[in-house]
């Protein structure tokens, strides 16, 4: 039996910030995408831990909004190459289990445990948690089940800090009345399609015909109608061993010139994609990295629900991450890359 063990890491940047911080373990904080005090207003909330969270304060959330709700909330600027080596310290704890493993961002990981009853696997997902937090101090949450699809929506029902274990027969209970939004891929625009389609939930989607759906979402209705009925089985693909492809330029740029930002990142957007293409791979987490001429660096990412290898879509995440460029100072380098990795075939995209 091969049991998937999807490890997503609780709050995860707001945790690294804890550790550096201890002083800020259990009060309310947020961490921002300014790296400047006196320009944070400017910036969004990147995460926040739970204790903040219970305010109404929100990843995305404009920080003007959150400090609005709380004026004395602390503020720590985003340190995203020391979540990165945290990160790194993460997967290489779970290498060490000799199971095939999947990076699917930064803070989730998904591990194939071969000849592995959901017993063995929950004690194997104890042990995991036990670990990280002892030799990592970070909390996490794992789910458990037969494809890495339903592995990770028995993590997200887990959270926080929690394990779930998802049988094949449970699945179908486990989905009925879960509202449509809740399956992996879906935003807000395909929700409204299904729900204007008379799909509010995915035990409702689960009676749809397969043909109708394909017709009308292509590959992304067949992934629906699969999840829907709980017999998609996604299995692990091994990241590759190339971490990234970016592609960077030296330029003078004015951020308030959209029309000259547009076509910079259109440009190094069509040239990540098209080497990505080359190297026959598909990707889920997009950087822009962006240098000002007082040569601060400042970098965000978003990473995707699913893997996909399209060109528009990355254009469209890259586009919206330049909304959070200074526009008050000039850029004199700027960048797009993309990473987690994997090989195109045996994978499912919705793009």
């Amino acid at each position: 039996m091969s049991t998937i063990i999807y490890v997503d890491m609780d709050y995860f940047f707001a945790a690294c910030e804890e550790l550096k911080h201890p002083e800020l373990k259990g009060k309310q904080f947020v961490v921002g995408t300014s790296a400047f005090e006196d320009r944070m207003l400017k910036g969004v909330v990147q995460t926040c831990n739970y204790e903040t969270r219970k305010l109404g304060i929100h990843s995305a959330m404009p920080l003007i909004e959150a400090f609005r709700i709380k004026p004395d909330l602390a503020y720590l600027p985003e340190d995203y190459e020391y979540y990165e080596s945290t990160s790194k310290k993460i997967v290489d704890l779970l290498k060490s289990y000799g199971f095939r493993i999947e990076v699917d961002s930064i803070d989730e990981v998904a591990m194939e445990a071969l000849d592995t009853s959901y017993d063995r696997a929950l004690e194997l997902s104890k042990e995991i948690k036990a670990r990280i937090n002892d030799r990592i101090g970070l909390p996490c949450t794992i789910g458990v089940s037969f494809g890495k699809t339903f592995a990770k929506m028995a993590c997200d029902d887990a959270k926080p800090n929690g394990i779930k274990v998802l049988t094949e027969a449970d699945v179908k209970d486990f989905l009925r009345e879960k509202p449509v939004e809740e399956l992996p891929g879906i935003g807000k625009k395909t929700g409204d399609r299904l729900r204007a389609m008379g799909f509010d939930t995915i035990g409702r989607l689960s009676k749809a015909s397969a043909v109708a759906l394909y017709g009308e979402f292509g590959e992304a209705g067949r992934y629906m109608f699969l999840i829907a009925n709980g017999t998609e089985t996604e299995k692990i693909v091994e990241n590759e061993e190339a971490q990234s492809i970016g592609r960077e330029r030296a330029v003078r740029l004015n951020p308030a010139d959209r029309i000259e930002v547009e076509s910079i990142l259109g440009k190094l957007s069509g040239e990540v994609s098209a080497e990505a293409k080359k190297q026959n791979l598909l990707y889920k987490t997009v950087t822009l990295k962006v240098r000002y001429n007082d040569f601060t660096i400042h970098i965000k990412s978003m990473t995707l629900n699913h893997y996909i290898n399209s060109v528009e879509l990355l254009n469209e995440t890259v586009l919206g991450l330049s909304r959070y460029i200074d526009a008050t100072k000039e850029v004199n380098k700027i960048g797009v890359k993309v990473s987690t990795l994997v090989s195109m075939k045996g994978q499912n995209t919705l793009f």
